[in-house]
């Protein structure tokens, strides 16, 4: 923890963001609750649909992409695959590894009571922005996120990702 310092807002802003992240997270746990996800569980699925469209990623490559341990993603990984949304499965080149594959129960977040859930969670967390706002905080985060994961010059993609 750092002192205050009442020219560099960084701070103040870097506490800011850690609460608005679970405030948001709360909203989405609840906005989840019914199809039986976490928010954490969620951005799981958000992370292999988006930068994995092809296929799966390994627990490794899901865990750089993600943000967290392997060891975490894992436990994610094995409760989302106890709800059907995803297999682990043995990578067929390299047996000590696991990949993390998607089934079509991701197909869930398309129906439409879900899709006014998703709706709904996004007018309530962005509804204070006006257009503009949204696209400079996308700018903003995009931005953010290549510093910390070095993937410079590629667009967020999980940016257009329902919730």
């Amino acid at each position: 923890m750092t002192t205050s310092n009442d020219t560099d807002p960084r701070p103040e802003l870097f506490g800011s963001l850690l609460v608005l992240v679970q405030h948001i997270s709360r909203r989405l746990d609840e906005a989840l609750g019914p199809l039986g996800l976490t928010s954490r569980q969620w951005l799981l699925l958000a992370v292999i649909e988006r930068w994995f469209p092809d296929r799966g990623p390994t627990l490794t490559e899901a865990a750089l992409r993600y943000g967290s341990s392997r060891q975490n993603v894992k436990q994610i990984a094995l409760g989302l695959q106890r709800r059907g949304y995803l297999r682990l499965v043995s990578d067929d080149a390299d047996g000590r590894a696991t990949r993390l594959e998607l089934t079509g129960k991701i197909a869930t977040f398309n129906e439409p009571a879900v899709r006014a859930i998703q709706q709904d969670t996004l007018d309530a967390v962005f509804g204070a922005l006006d257009p503009d706002g949204i696209e400079m905080l996308r700018d903003l985060v995009v931005q953010l996120l290549a510093a910390e994961t070095g993937d410079f010059g590629r667009r967020n993609p999980i940016d257009d990702r329902k919730v």
